[in-house]
């Protein structure tokens, strides 16, 4: 029973099944070798050798179900990672300024937010390009571990998470709050703050709304193939027309229904455009 390959048995599935749907989340989406990996974490953890013992746990303790769920989220990220996206994107936000009427909102969603530097960088760009215009633009970040977004509310960062960041942006949107030798703690602008709303979620389950932009970058990784075709049809139902999806440099659509609802603008980029 404690050897890791029986948990592929149906009769060791459906447990773990009954939990999930339990919290509301679908476990069959995630990669079973991914979901595996952080269940071996926990067990260890609790000292638990046997899968239907854990299972038991998670159903009894929603405590061990936050601990595990947390886990679920990969929280390597910094601001403008991938430099060459945010400078392609940069020139797609400028374009939707200049078209944008004062009376309307601009939405972005960032799917799998982690700590939050995504949907700041974002942020930064907006606010350049919106110089004095008064238009609305509204971030939605979400992502499934609390704790990261509890971390990305507060908006603290060290210097390594701003290492690709240019000096310019540093000096007008961070404040040196804590410094020792080479080592800088950063808190990041109020004004900022206020374009961001963090909210805990799963890319799935976030009801439908209307974005000009989705960023969902190095999350896909975690799901399974199946989950893939159904996030592609989500996203293209969520994005307004000509809308922009920017997928991680390591993430594709080929293969799945994501080639038949949208057109690749920048490959190199995974930047790809809504098809009507």
């Amino acid at each position: 029973m404690s050897d890791s390959s029986t948990l592929v048995d149906s009769a060791l599935v459906k447990p773990f099944t009954k939990v999930f749907e339990k919290h509301g989340l679908d476990l069959t989406r995630y990669k079973f070798s991914f979901l595996k990996r952080r269940m071996d974490i926990r067990m260890r953890t609790r000292d638990v050798s046997d899968y239907l013992q854990y299972a038991a746990i998670l159903n009894n303790e929603p405590s061990e179900f936050v601990e595990l769920f947390q886990t679920l989220s990969i929280n390597v990220t910094s601001f403008f990672r991938d430099n060459e996206v945010y400078a392609e994107v940069s020139s797609f936000i400028k374009t939707i300024i200049e078209n944008a009427k004062p009376t309307d909102q601009i939405r972005v969603w960032s799917a799998g937010c982690a700590t939050g530097e995504e949907p700041y960088s974002i942020a930064i760009l907006f606010n350049e390009a919106l110089y004095k215009k008064n238009i609305s633009v509204n971030i939605t970040a979400t992502d499934v571990s609390q704790k990261a977004l509890d971390f990305a509310r507060d908006g603290k960062y060290s210097s390594s998470s701003l290492k690709t960041t240019s000096k310019n942006f540093i000096d007008k949107y961070f404040q040196s709050i804590w410094q020792k030798d080479d080592a800088v703690e950063y808190q990041i602008n109020q004004n900022l703050k206020q374009m961001v709303t963090f909210k805990l979620g799963d890319i799935l389950s976030a009801g439908i709304q209307f974005f000009d932009i989705i960023f969902c970058r190095n999350v896909l990784i975690y799901y399974t193939k199946d989950a893939h075709e159904l996030i592609f049809s989500k996203f293209h139902k969520s994005l307004k027309k000509n809308g922009l999806l920017v997928l991680g440099m390591d993430e594709t659509m080929l293969g799945t229904n994501g080639e038949k609802l949208f057109r690749s603008m920048m490959p190199r980029e995974r930047i790809y455009q809504k098809i009507e």
